[in-house]
C-alpha cells in the first residue's frame, strides 16, 4: 500500500502576499501617471516686434569716493592754538555784558558819593594842615634847642677861656679843638685833643683850663642835658 505523503508548503503564503503587493504598487503608478499627463501646462504670451529695440548703454555704477578725512590733531594742540583767541573774545564779551548790565546809580546814591568825596577831601586837607603845623612846631623846637645849646656852649667856652694861663706868642687865630665828656652835674670826665692849634703850649694851657673851669654850665632841661654828655669844643684866645 502506497501512501502519498503531503508536506506543508510554508512559503506559499508569503509568495502570494508579495505578488499582491507588487500588483497594488503597479496599479498605483498607473493612476499617478494618468493624472500627471492630464495636468494642463502653464500659459504664457509672446509679443512680436518689427525690429529690435536700440540698446541703451548701460551706465557703469558710480563708485562713491569717501572724502579723505584729514588726520585728527590732538585735542591738546587744537586747544593750544585756539584757546587764547577764544578766551580773549569771551573776556571782552563778558566785560561788555557786565558794563551794559551794571545798574546806574540813583540820584540819592550820587549825592551820597559826592558828600563822601567832599568829606574825604576835607579830612585830607585837615591832615595836611596838621602836618604843616607839626612841622612848623618841630622846626621851632629845633631852632630853639639849637639856640639854647649854642648859648650854653658859648658860656662853657667863655668860662674855659677865663681859666687859661695864656702862654706868650699865641696868635689870635689859634684854635684848639677838644672832645669833652661831662657828667650830669657839669663835672669834666675827660678832655681829648682832637685838633691842635699849632702851639703846644696853648694846647696844654687850654686842657688845664677845661679841668679848672668845672663844673661847666649845662642846661637844666632833661632833654637838653642829654645833649651835653659829650661836646666838641673849639677854644680860641679871643671870641670871634
Amino acid at each position: 500500500m502506497s501512501a502519498t505523503l503531503h508536506y506543508p508548503e510554508p512559503y506559499r503564503f508569503s509568495a502570494g502576499m508579495l505578488a499582491m503587493a507588487v500588483h497594488v504598487a503597479f496599479i498605483a503608478m498607473l493612476v499617478l501617471g494618468v493624472r500627471w499627463q492630464s495636468h494642463q501646462p502653464d500659459r504664457f504670451s509672446v509679443e512680436l516686434w518689427d525690429s529690435l529695440p536700440e540698446q541703451q548703454p548701460t551706465a557703469e555704477p558710480v563708485q562713491e569716493i569717501e572724502p579723505q578725512q584729514p588726520p585728527k590733531q590732538p585735542v591738546e594742540q587744537k586747544s593750544a592754538t585756539t584757546s587764547l583767541p577764544q578766551k580773549a573774545e569771551i573776556e571782552l564779551r563778558d566785560k561788555k555784558v557786565r558794563k551794559e548790565s551794571k545798574p546806574q546809580p540813583s540820584a540819592k546814591e550820587l549825592q551820597r558819593k559826592k558828600l563822601l568825596e567832599e568829606q574825604r577831601l576835607l579830612e585830607a586837607y585837615a591832615e595836611k594842615q596838621r602836618m604843616a603845623v607839626r612841622e612848623s612846631v618841630r622846626a621851632e623846637v629845633l631852632a630853639a634847642t639849637s639856640a639854647e645849646m649854642g648859648r650854653y656852649q658859648d658860656m662853657i667856652r667863655s668860662k674855659i677861656r677865663h681859666n687859661i694861663f695864656m702862654p706868650p706868642d699865641v696868635l689870635p687865630s689859634a684854635a684848639a679843638e677838644f672832645k669833652v665828656t661831662l657828667l650830669p652835674d657839669g663835672s669834666v670826665l675827660d678832655a681829648v685833643l682832637l685838633k691842635s692849634s699849632g702851639n703846644a703850649a696853648y694846647d696844654e694851657a687850654t686842657e688845664r683850663a677845661i679841668y679848672k673851669a668845672q663844673p661847666l654850665p649845662i642846661p637844666t632841661d632833661p632833654v637838653l642835658k642829654k645833649r651835653f654828655r659829650e661836646l666838641r669844643l673849639t677854644i680860641r684866645p679871643e671870641d670871634k
